[in-house]
């Protein structure tokens, strides 16, 4: 298949902000939202498509090492990454793409054992989890998608190599989900980010619940049970002069998208960690799923910069009152970066450290900004735009350090461009734009922590 490189950076750079356009040239389905609010990161992908800005820097590997990869298909198709057991799962994007089941059982020697198909939504978002319910006893898989006939669909993958469908929801644009059990229940915690408030001269169109809660008990027959947001029952408690009206919390640049991007919870299942463009870390007490509430809210300040960036994911870690935040700012000088947040007063979180790679801190014209983070004990492991995967210690919160790295070898037009990651056990699952899916593993000093 003959693809328009330039035309699938363009909708890569709109996936990267949260809004899917399909725009290849060999595809005639198209995915409507916001229009594109970033054209400097879509001038950055194309300068560095043109072979400007460094896309050609060398490979690096410092205290990783590369255990397996496996190549999954073809370029800008595949997405997310996450594990259970000795089975690795990675999205697809865009209709027609699939989500391959990796055996990783032997990390030398991956081997796909299985593949989802969407014929018309985009599965990029994959979790999985070990269920037992009155209804549901073995590995669940949850794929949510984004685009017409989007929504969330959930597989018994007990056996990797012959997933059976259990049942889902078609609700539109679900760009991130985070699956869980709790008691003898389960839920799914939904960030649907579509559901838009702009600033300027666009007025308040809410499409659907920023974030919503669905139960899953009985896979078969789930239902949502509760929303919130911009959409949702009870709109923003805070941070508006009204609707429609300016955003008194977004950015002075005339225009803001504020949306749900993310959505994690703590292993209780009593606290929803929700990531917002340009609002920040908010947290809700959903102690009651059918009742979510609101707690706090986390500002992101201009500590490395003049921007107050845009959360893109938030991760608790564990034990403790600290969340990790990914800032995918796209604002060169800087980009993107990690953030410490400390929630121990729950309706005050606040900045206490922050780490960003030098790329990010200049001004090069390469988007080089976060974009996943998994949290694994004091350390975090980080995918970050065309920088690959780093892993970042904050023992000390105040000053994060990284201890470890790995960018793969040049591989023009998305050198180093690392988009999913996940730690199992002992080894760390990257996906890359590339198409491919690579294990390491740290080296000896610097094990995974517990």
């Amino acid at each position: 298949m003959q693809f328009d490189f330039i035309k699938i950076l363009r909708w890569m750079a709109a996936i990267a902000a949260g809004m899917l356009l399909m725009t290849t040239a060999a595809r005639a389905e198209s995915f409507t939202g916001a229009p594109d609010i970033h054209p400097e990161l879509t001038a950055a992908i194309e300068a560095m498509q043109q072979g400007q800005g460094g896309a050609n820097r060398p490979g690096l590997q410092k205290n990783l090492s590369l255990i397996g990869s496996v190549a999954l298909g073809p370029q800008f198709e595949t997405s997310d990454v996450w594990a259970l057991g000795n089975t690795a799962y990675v999205g697809g994007f865009g209709a027609g793409t699939t989500v391959k089941i990796v055996d990783i059982s032997d990390p030398g020697n991956p081997t796909v054992v299985s593949e989802l198909s969407f014929p018309t939504s985009s599965p990029q978002d994959v979790k999985a989890a070990r269920i037992n319910t009155r209804h549901f006893h073995g590995d669940m898989l949850l794929v949510g998608e984004e685009g017409p006939g989007g929504g969330f669909s959930l597989f018994d993958v007990s056996d990797p190599a012959n997933p059976v469908l259990l049942g889902g929801l078609r609700e539109p644009g679900v760009h991130n989900s985070y699956l869980y059990q709790k008691g003898n229940r389960a839920f799914v915690l939904l960030a649907i980010p579509f559901a838009e408030v702009f600033s300027g001269p666009d007025p308040f169109t809410p499409v659907l619940s920023d974030f919503a809660i669905a139960e899953i008990t009985d896979p078969a027959n789930p239902v949502i049970i509760s929303d919130w947001g911009a959409g949702g029952d009870g709109g923003f408690p805070f941070g508006f002069d009204g609707f429609p009206g300016p955003c008194d919390v977004c950015r002075g640049d005339g225009f803001a998208a504020v949306f749900n991007h993310d959505v994690w919870a703590n292993q209780q299942g009593t606290i929803a960690y929700l990531s917002y463009w340009d609002l920040g870390l908010i947290l809700l007490d959903i102690s009651d799923p059918a009742n979510p509430t609101f707690i706090g809210r986390g500002i992101e300040p201009p500590t490395l910069g003049n921007d107050e960036g845009n959360a893109h994911n938030a991760v608790p870690a564990k034990g403790g009152n600290l969340v990790l935040v990914g800032d995918e700012d796209f604002a060169p000088g800087p980009w993107g970066f990690l953030r410490v947040f400390d929630t121990g007063d729950a309706a005050n979180p606040i900045q206490i450290g922050a780490f960003a790679t030098d790329a990010a801190l200049s001004n090069t014209p390469l988007p080089s900004t976060m974009h996943n983070i998994i949290v694994r004990g004091s350390r975090a492991y980080l995918s970050w735009y065309f920088e690959g995967i780093r892993v970042v210690d904050f023992s000390q919160p105040s000053a994060p350090r990284e201890i470890a790295a790995f960018v793969p070898e040049p591989g023009p037009p998305v050198n180093g461009f690392i988009w999913g990651v996940y730690v199992q056990g002992d080894l760390i699952l990257a996906s890359d734009l590339l198409g491919s899916l690579h294990i390491l593993r740290l080296e000896a000093g610097g094990a995974a922590s517990p």
